[in-house]
């Protein structure tokens, strides 16, 4: 249930009931010819729709453009990631005085989990709000191995708008894929080192925007993962119990 379609009753009942609140963070950055501009925002709100409906939580409101600097291009809009954090800080903020005790953060756009986690340690440490995020590109990758759902694994299969991506997007929003442009992308800049950060931007690796192997994506894979990673997710969340924080 979304809260920006509730009537304040309805919300203030089941926020007393459950004290918990989905937040979706996602952005706008270019996703391959073939994938929209929002898709870590469109990603994020269903996921969190989805996992809300599951566990009869709310959902909050989305943040729908975060930190995509790194990944400059055609349609790309980026904030500064002290505009995410204040925006976030405020949301959550707004939601303790209400009654909120747990955040529950989707979203798939790597360079928010920083910014995130900031906003969920300060909620822990000053209001002993508990905090977790699922980080949907990252989270995947475990289910897909573990099932043996993709053709892929690696770069192949969880690059930029490649085979799980594409194929969560055939399951949840096939209207929002141009079939007829799904490619397969190789990386031409090799990295021996993996375990060192290094910061390439996105533009240097071609002009498609995206890396893998789009065009072993289907429907049902798209299925078989998000439905078995919703399952971790909500077997997680049944027994989340954190402690409360120790003052010191």
């Amino acid at each position: 249930m979304k809260m920006l379609e509730m009537n304040m009753k309805d919300f203030m009942a089941k926020l007393k009931e459950t004290k918990t609140v989905v937040i979706p963070a996602g952005a706008c950055e270019v996703w391959g010819p073939h994938l929209p501009l929002g898709a870590d925002t469109v990603m994020a709100e269903e996921v969190a729709n989805r996992l809300a409906e599951r566990m009869g939580w709310p959902v909050g409101p989305t943040l729908p453009v975060g930190d995509s600097a790194m990944v400059w291009g055609p349609g790309t809009i980026t904030v500064r990631p002290e505009s995410f954090k204040m925006y976030l800080e405020d949301i959550c903020d707004s939601l303790v005085k209400h009654g909120a005790k747990r955040f529950v953060f989707v979203s798939p756009h790597v360079a928010n989990m920083a910014i995130i986690s900031q906003v969920a340690w300060k909620l822990k440490l000053d209001c002993d709000v508990d905090c977790c995020i699922f980080d949907w590109w990252r989270i995947v990758q475990p289910v897909a191995r573990e099932k043996k759902i993709l053709k892929n694994d690696g770069v192949m299969a969880h690059g930029h708008a490649s085979e799980a991506g594409t194929s969560c997007f055939l399951y949840v929003r096939p209207d929002l894929v141009k079939e007829d442009r799904l490619q397969t992308v190789v990386p031409n800049i090799t990295n021996n080192y993996p375990e060192f950060q290094q910061f390439v931007p996105f533009a240097c690796y071609g002009d498609e925007y995206m890396l893998g192997e789009a065009t072993a994506a289907s429907g049902e894979k798209g299925r078989n993962l998000v439905e078995a990673t919703l399952d971790r997710m909500v077997e997680f969340l049944k027994q989340w119990n954190p402690p409360s924080n120790r003052k010191i």
